[in-house]
């Protein structure tokens, strides 16, 4: 139950911004290239992405490894499926 309160107390800390808040904050130079730059390669990064020719599976997984996978995940900003792929290429090259 802790754990419940502790992300409901953060949420509460959170500062709450008002769309004319966001609008009138200025971007700098340097931020707009960054994102441009960003942008770019997650572009390039989802095209390379569309030339695999991928199969739909189904499977079984434990609850916790799911939950972790999902983490990894958000904190790499990678697909699931990227994760399992590159942990399936790691396994099955060791076993050569």
């Amino acid at each position: 139950m802790s754990r419940v309160n502790d992300i409901k107390n953060m949420k509460r800390k959170q500062r709450v911004i008002t769309p004319s808040q966001v609008l009138a904050e200025t971007v700098g130079e340097e931020e707009k290239e960054t994102n441009v730059v960003l942008k770019q390669e997650i572009n390039e990064t989802r095209k390379e992405e569309k030339k695999v020719e991928r199969k739909r599976v189904s499977f079984d997984l434990r609850t916790d490894l799911h939950k972790e996978l999902k983490m990894q995940a958000l904190l790499q900003d990678k697909n699931i499926y990227n994760l399992i792929e590159e942990a399936l290429e790691k396994y099955l090259s060791e076993k050569k």
